[in-house]
Order: C-alpha cells, then sequence, then structure tokens
C-alpha cells in the first residue's frame, strides 16, 4: 500500500473529523458573536492578552500564540483599537510593539466567557458520550506526545 496516498475510507474519516470540528466551532463562534458582538479573533486576543500575559503581551508573542501572521493581527488589532478593545504601544528599547487589553475589553472578555463555557457546553459537551471523551483523551494524549 502506498503511504503517501489516502484511500477513500482514509478520506472520507479526515472529511468528516474536519467537518465535524467547523460545524461545532462555527456554531459557538456564532452564538458568541451574537451575543456579545466579538468575533473569535477578538475573543482569542482578549483571552490570550488576559491568561498569557495578565493583560500585556508583546504582539509577536501574540502572534504566535495565534498562529496568525504579523499582517493578519496587526490589521485586526487596528480593528480592535478603534472599538476601544485593546491598545498599542511601541516600545522604544527594540522597536517591538506591547499590545495592552483595556478595560472595555476585559469587560467584553468576562462578559463572553460564560456565553462561551455555554456554547462549548452545548454543541459539544453535552453530545459526548463517557465513551467520547475518553478516546478524545486519549487521542489528545497520542498526539501530544508525537509534539515531544
Amino acid at each position: 500500500m502506498n503511504n503517501h496516498v489516502l484511500n477513500e475510507e482514509e478520506l472520507r474519516i479526515w472529511y468528516m473529523w474536519k467537518g465535524t470540528f467547523r460545524r461545532i466551532w462555527g456554531r459557538i463562534a456564532k452564538d458568541m458573536a451574537e451575543q456579545t458582538g466579538l468575533s473569535e479573533g477578538d475573543y482569542g486576543i482578549l483571552d490570550r492578552l488576559e491568561l498569557l500575559g495578565d493583560g500585556s503581551l508583546r504582539q509577536q508573542e501574540l502572534a504566535d500564540s495565534m498562529e496568525w501572521d504579523k499582517s493578519r493581527l496587526s490589521h485586526h488589532l487596528k480593528r480592535m483599537e478603534k472599538r476601544g478593545l485593546v491598545l498599542r504601544k511601541s516600545l522604544e528599547e527594540d522597536r517591538g510593539v506591547q499590545v495592552l487589553i483595556t478595560p472595555n475589553g476585559l469587560s467584553a472578555l468576562d462578559e463572553a466567557r460564560p456565553v462561551v463555557s455555554r456554547a462549548i457546553r452545548k454543541h459539544l459537551l453535552d453530545e459526548l458520550t463517557e465513551p467520547d471523551i475518553a478516546l478524545i483523551k486519549k487521542l489528545a494524549d497520542r498526539t501530544k506526545q508525537q509534539d515531544k
């Protein structure tokens, strides 16, 4: 068998997994946007600023944590700045940029977290059985081991 080509069943499994993830994440993001006005990107940025940087991160660290390129993040931050969710400050010592969550951004994040939690529960966790959960944990552990 050629290991470089997926057979029909393997492709079907791959596309089912991707499609399922996209549908679930799309439902969660839709609930969040409708109930909070935050996009998936807004929430990801605000959440990382708070959790990883205690409200502040270097723009490059934020880009790395989001797995976004600098240009995409810069454009998104510009829109968030206009809405009063974040501030950017130049760092003179190394020409970097510090991104800070504003009080408005923190308030929006605090309002969004329970909405996101309810959506995750509704669209994913409530649909899982105990064997499903065990399988997801097993797969996650196995893929983590491969990253080492």
